[in-house]
């Protein structure tokens, strides 16, 4: 459930960003690809990647359009207005339904807000979700975090398009604003339960939101799966010791802030060939929540290399993570590639009390192989994506257990006049 107490504080700060923005950029911009994903896996419409990715790309395509067009003021407005409105929630909900889909649960995303300032998943029965708390609690605990999940993942993907020069920072900074506050509005204002409404249960259980407060309920799901069911978490609902874990996640959440797109200089090593840029990133997770330390690298404006160190936490034990890829890397006139790693240590049976840890990992490659280019050299490209991961947590891949997966899609290079 997306709450809309934090619309004040966009707006609020929102205002001074109107003013404030840098319009230019410092990179020339004359390549532009829009990859989009046709069927993921499982081959269900959507997966979170496969929503997140296309979505990304069709928001792309149409802020580089309208900043052609019109005055950049009017567009930061209609950016600002549509992302905290409807686009954040959409993807959000997205988030939540798409962890239903992938365990064969049906059920209606509701991405704008209600009477009650809340935008739901809803059409699932308490039974339903009473069966995956019982027999798949990792799952019900990340079906609370997993518009948070979709918010950071999004975010990543946007941040990389931009110190990659990928894309131009004014496209998207404000879809990455909205989302990088999100998840710290969500998860610091959980600490202040003033300004989180209580909202009860709607009679007809078809109507409810799955999940309700995703902080609130994540947290007392970790520590007390067996109570009786109920959906909607409020503050006075958890215990004391349950309260210092909204603290935990509240302060954590700040180390969002420590990105280089909320400063002018996005780059710590800026040389002719070579570009260094780090920044920071929080969530939950389905066993607790996660730090990253993200490093992307680019040589000679062929060789980008994302990089991440991840430290995971259950209820008092830390686990190990990382991962790197070579992003978008030209093998030939007409291929292309991204290949990467993941490997990570994480509790046993991703629980939330032991201390006793898992190896696993996951392999991911994608090929675009160019099928059509005009005079002009705009091109379109036929993807596909092949991953193999242990069981295990990866963010964004909707599937806990081991897994292998294909992905289809086609992208879309345009050349900017």
């Amino acid at each position: 459930m997306k709450r809309i107490i934090i619309v004040p504080v966009f707006v609020l700060i929102n205002i001074c960003l109107l003013f404030a923005q840098n319009d230019t950029d410092t990179v020339v911009y004359n390549r532009k690809s829009y990859r989009f994903i046709f069927q993921d896996s499982p081959a269900n419409l959507f997966t979170m990647r496969q929503f997140n990715q296309n979505y990304l790309s069709g928001y792309r395509y149409i802020s580089d359009y309208l900043n052609d067009k019109m005055n950049s003021k009017t567009i930061h407005l209609i950016q600002e207005l549509s992302d905290i409105l409807f686009f954040y929630p959409l993807t959000h909900e997205e988030g939540h339904r798409s962890i239903l889909t992938s365990l064969g649960i049906g059920s209606i995303s509701q991405p704008y807000f209600n009477s009650e300032g809340a935008a739901y998943v809803k059409g699932v029965r308490d039974i339903d979700l009473q069966n995956i708390r019982q027999y798949d609690l990792p799952s019900y605990i990340r079906l609370h975090t997993a518009g948070l999940e979709s918010d950071y993942m999004l975010s990543n993907r946007m941040e990389e398009l931009v110190l990659f020069s990928q894309e131009s920072k004014k496209n998207i900074y404000y879809g990455y604003f909205v989302r990088k506050l999100g998840l710290i509005s969500y998860y610091t204002l959980s600490m202040y339960p003033s300004l989180n409404p209580q909202i009860k249960e709607e009679p007809n259980e078809l109507d409810r939101d799955v999940v309700g407060h995703d902080v609130y309920g994540a947290i007392k799901n970790l520590y007390r799966p067996h109570e009786k069911f109920y959906r909607y978490t409020n503050y006075n609902d958890l215990t004391s010791v349950e309260k210092q874990f909204v603290k935990r996640v509240g302060y954590r959440a700040l180390l969002n802030l420590a990105n280089p797109l909320f400063f002018k200089p996005l780059n710590l090593v800026r040389k002719q060939h070579l570009t260094l840029s780090l920044s920071l990133g929080y969530t939950m997770c389905p066993f607790g929540d996660f730090i990253d330390e993200k490093i992307y690298i680019q040589v000679n404006n062929n060789y980008r290399f994302r990089a991440y160190i991840r430290q995971f936490e259950n209820y008092n034990t830390w686990f190990m993570g990382g991962g790197l890829s070579l992003v978008d890397y030209q093998i030939s006139p007409k291929l292309k590639t991204t290949i990467g790693g993941h490997l990570w240590t994480q509790p046993q049976k991703l629980d939330f009390n032991t201390t006793q840890s898992q190896f696993g990992g996951s392999g991911d490659v994608v090929f675009n192989y160019t099928v059509f280019e005009n005079k002009s050299h705009n091109s379109i490209s036929l993807d596909i994506g092949l991953l193999y991961k242990t069981y295990g947590f990866l963010p964004e891949e909707v599937i806990l257990k081991q897994h292998f997966g294909v992905s289809l899609g086609a992208t879309v290079n345009l050349i900017q006049k």
